[in-house]
């Protein structure tokens, strides 16, 4: 599906618009409805707007950010090489020197952050300043977002390699795993924000065609690489967000073919693999953040199930031969989302109930308000990120309420 979006820019820019991109995260009937409602400042937008116009300005004074600005001492790898290490391992007391042990769930602050962190935040930048510059009109939020995604993706000097061969390392143990291509599923909404960039006609056409490439490449990586293929094979939520990562990564590069592999992977095995007929996942559970994960799994498959919906496939209703679909794991995990100190499975760390957008999400997929009204009810932190789900929210509820009227 495609969307033709024509956005009457403020004074201050003076760039034509965009027509025919293609988006992840909203579809047809969304994007433009919410636009138009902005514009007209309808009540049920204007705390959404205020929140993502205050963390686009934050955003302004911020970045770029590059790979090659900080590197691993005492690790020999190509300057442009992403390179983070793995949250749960440790120093041996008794071998110092030798390799690092697992401490599942109790994360070492003294692991090598520095990619991953600018990796976030540059993924957070540009998803601000691309819902601001489509939102709110405003061709400022577009050049400085342009200016930051050219040095991660495209500056020769700064730019990273489309690939995340050494991430989740373990000292003395390995340069990379599979597993640290979970770092990367921050790039659904670098994605997204990019997709609304382009809608706004304030991005260099030779950049966004760099920025094409990069992604092509990545998703080849990711799709046959033996990093990538082993994190498909893994079982749990690695595999659940490695097919978030495609399905987005391919809607943005119009690779229908992947997306559907995508959708297909989901419907004939990560739901059927992960899924008892209870809604539990047996691979979450054992874990010692026990909820954290289970909730962490779920939220890649409503962030994967909304892809689809946004591109006009189904698979919030799809049902594995024991019964369970998504609904399902809604409906076991809710109760614990409302009250976490019901949990009774084994936590080392507290449950943050705070944000789960992807309630939301479900809510409207599902066509079950109550989800949506317990989104609603717990914390919301401020950011660009929670206004945009705001935005889809009340969108959805002003057209139900049309409609009943």
């Amino acid at each position: 599906m495609r969307i033709a979006v024509y956005l009457v820019l403020a004074a201050a820019c003076n760039c034509a618009c965009a027509a025919d991109v293609p988006m992840t995260l909203v579809s047809e009937d969304e994007a433009e409805p919410i636009h138009s409602a902005i514009v007209r400042k309808e009540a049920w937008t204007q705390d959404a707007v205020r929140r993502l116009r205050a963390d686009a300005d934050k955003r302004m004074r911020e970045g770029s950010w590059t790979v090659t600005s900080e590197r691993p001492k005492g690790v020999d790898l190509d300057p442009h090489d992403y390179y983070s290490e793995a949250p749960y391992w440790w120093p041996d007391p008794a071998n110092p020197d030798g390799p690092y042990l697992r401490r599942d769930g109790e994360t070492n602050p003294d692991r090598f952050t520095a990619n991953r962190a600018a990796l976030n935040a540059m993924c957070d930048a540009v998803f601000s300043l691309g819902a601001a510059a489509f939102y709110l009109d405003d061709a400022r939020y577009a050049q400085h977002a342009a200016r930051i995604v050219h040095t991660w993706f495209i500056n020769p000097r700064t730019r990273m390699n489309p690939s995340l061969e050494h991430a989740q390392a373990i000292r003395h143990v390995d340069v990379g795993r599979a597993a640290g291509i979970l770092d990367a599923r921050v790039l659904v909404r670098a994605i997204q924000g990019m997709e609304f960039l382009s809608q706004t006609g304030a991005w260099d056409a030779r950049d966004q065609a760099a920025v094409h490439r990069w992604f092509e490449e990545y998703l080849q990586w990711l799709m046959h690489s033996k990093n990538g293929l082993d994190e498909r094979r893994s079982g749990n939520n690695h595999a659940s967000w490695w097919t978030v990562q495609v399905a987005s990564v391919a809607t943005f590069v119009e690779d229908r073919a992947a997306q559907q592999t995508a959708f297909d992977y989901y419907r004939d095995r990560l739901l059927p693999g992960q899924i008892r007929a209870d809604g539990s996942a047996p691979r979450e559970e054992v874990r010692t953040r026990s909820l954290s994960y289970s909730a962490f799994n779920l939220e890649a498959f409503a962030m994967l199930c909304r892809v689809a919906q946004a591109h006009g496939t189904d698979l919030w209703t799809v049902h594995a031969k024991s019964g369970a679909g998504i609904g399902t794991v809604m409906d076991y995990l809710e109760p614990y989302f409302a009250d976490p100190r019901k949990w009774s499975k084994e936590l080392v760390a507290e449950f943050q109930n705070d944000g789960l957008y992807f309630l939301a999400f479900a809510g409207m997929g599902l066509k079950k308000p109550e989800y949506v009204a317990l989104f609603r009810k717990l914390e919301h932190p401020e950011g660009a990120w929670l206004s945009f789900v705001d935005l889809i929210v009340g969108r959805w509820e002003a057209a139900a309420h049309q409609t009943r009227h």
